[in-house]
């Protein structure tokens, strides 16, 4: 089975059955599957055959039942499948290969975007190409052997926002002054031949939590995106609430009701002015401005190694930063009554331990939040964002709600 030609092997009913066998991870019976797709046991049946056949889907073991003869398991095979993801980030650019399981395969880092997108986007196809050749050359294959180049579905493209997902433009993120209305997906798709679809970075790292733990989206999920800023998404049913312009989930300029100064917009203490990462740098380091471009996770790791240290300035940042979040988290879990929170991002790591204990009292307050809503970190370290993005190029290729009923 060959990733590239995944729309022409039995198109919607076929991507029903696939779906319904991936939506429990330790297998489930041809029974299950049947109800979950609501196909004939018929369709079911000859469908799952092929799936076998093409190594895509394999048999895991038997399920006894007090009646009739045991079920036998089936499961998708993780490593069918690959997809690639980008993530567009001003710290750096991130390339990472994922399986059916959001497990990566390989990765890559390269240096910071520059002010020449187009010269960016041939270091990406560089970047992506030399990545799949260390892998064939390591000897990977797909189990119908297949190369990592044939198997791969396509790539996926994380940024910050603002950006237009359905024209794949990225319109004018911060930290990228010379990425203004560049067609990225036109770009990539034309230096490397394949399909690309664009979203962002928040949309992408809630995608990835997702698509890896399956079981835990029947209800309303907030992610909290932590990077160079804060952004949120939401989820309902399984599937993300981009909005209808792929802008939701902007909450920098959020009131935290913190005592403060006035923020740029005209409100006070909006919670930009706690999380910004910038800001929080410059006011650690009693006014100096950063000198190289955008913080990264080493001005990070460097700012929280300073409060480790019982710095009384980097600590009270590290903290207010968690404080803060925490009050716009009380605001978000009134507006959006999720079942489980999750916080993650490239720099959520590093500033958890001092931030996480403020954002949680503030967040569990029973004066405005839910006490009893699920709020956890992230399993997923600074690569989410290239995680993501391949997780949403992958739910494209093989969700059947992209092919006409």
């Amino acid at each position: 089975m060959r990733g590239s030609s995944m729309v022409d092997i039995g198109a919607r009913n076929e991507l029903v059955v696939l779906d319904a066998i991936r939506s429990d991870p330790d297998g489930g019976s041809q029974s299950e599957v049947i109800r979950r797709s609501g196909l004939s046991r018929q369709a079911v049946s000859l469908i799952t055959r092929r799936l076998l056949e093409r190594g895509i889907v394999e048999t895991a073991g038997t399920l006894g039942g007090a009646r009739g003869k045991p079920r036998t398991l089936l499961k998708v095979v993780p490593t069918a499948l690959l997809a690639a993801g980008v993530h567009l980030d001003p710290s750096g650019i991130a390339i990472a290969i994922v399986d059916l399981e959001a497990r990566v395969v390989a990765e890559e880092t390269l240096p910071a975007p520059t002010t020449a997108p187009e010269a960016d986007v041939a270091r990406i196809a560089a970047g992506l190409d030399a990545v799949l050749d260390r892998l064939a050359r390591e000897g990977w294959r797909a189990p119908d052997g297949g190369t990592p180049a044939e198997t791969l579905l396509g790539i996926g493209v994380a940024s910050p926002g603002s950006l237009d997902a359905r024209r794949g433009l990225v319109e004018s993120p911060p930290w990228l002054p010379g990425w203004r209305d560049v067609p990225l997906t036109e770009l990539l798709g034309a230096a490397t031949g394949r399909p690309v679809m664009l979203d962002k970075d928040t949309n992408a790292a809630l995608t990835a939590e997702l698509w890896s733990g399956r079981r835990t989206v029947e209800g309303t999920v907030l992610y909290v995106y932590v990077g160079a800023g804060v952004g949120s998404a939401v989820a309902s049913g399984g599937r993300v609430r981009a909005g209808a312009t792929t802008q939701a989930g902007e909450i920098g300029h959020l009131p935290t009701g913190l005592p403060g100064t006035r923020c740029g917009c005209g409100r006070l203490a909006c919670l930009s002015m706690f999380t910004d990462v910038a800001g929080m740098l410059e006011r650690a380091a009693a006014g100096e401005t950063l000198s190289d471009g955008a913080p990264t996770s080493a001005h990070v790791a460097a700012l929280v190694a300073r409060a480790d240290a019982g710095e009384e300035g980097p600590l009270a940042e590290v903290r207010g930063h968690g404080t803060a979040l925490g009050e716009a988290l009380r605001t978000l879990i009134s507006v959006h009554d999720p079942s489980l929170v999750i916080i993650g991002g490239p720099y959520w790591r590093l500033l958890s331990p001092h931030a996480l204990p403020g954002l949680l009292e503030r967040a569990r307050s029973t004066e405005r939040g839910a006490p009893e809503v699920e709020i956890r970190s992230s399993a997923f370290g600074d690569d989410v964002g290239a995680i993501g993005a391949a997780t949403l190029q992958m739910g494209r290729a093989l969700s059947p709600a992209t092919l006409p009923a």
